[in-house]
């Protein structure tokens, strides 16, 4: 069982999310919608891993939240995007990346990815 952090600003994937990841059998410690408050959230629960959409709303990227969290926390990352491009994996790759995902996830995928997670 890992324990989880989802940083999602949309609602309903949030709330898929978590769904999915509760019957697998891992904890959802908190489930945030900004950089900001993944960057609190991550000091607060100090989680495992984190699943991270790249694109947030409220200026900050998730791989830019990444890079805070980073200078304090060797915590694993899941990237969820709607894109691929490129430069955002080169960015995300910088950072403790166990995979990047294209949405919608699949959650038999993130089963594997979670159970390789240390």
């Amino acid at each position: 069982m890992k324990r989880i952090l989802i940083v999602e600003d949309d609602f309903i994937l949030s709330m898929i999310n978590k769904k999915h990841l509760e019957l697998m059998g891992h904890q959802v410690v908190a489930s945030v919608t900004n950089g900001l408050d993944a960057i609190e959230a991550v000091r607060a629960h100090k989680p495992d891993v984190i699943l991270m959409d790249v694109r947030l709303n409220q200026g900050m990227t998730g791989i830019e939240a990444m890079e805070e969290i980073s200078k304090f926390s060797d915590v694993a990352v899941v990237y969820l995007t709607g894109n691929s491009e490129r430069e955002f994996k080169e960015r995300a790759s910088k950072t403790n990346m166990l995979a990047f995902c294209i949405k919608p996830i699949h959650f038999e995928q993130l089963s594997e990815i979670l159970k390789n997670a240390k």
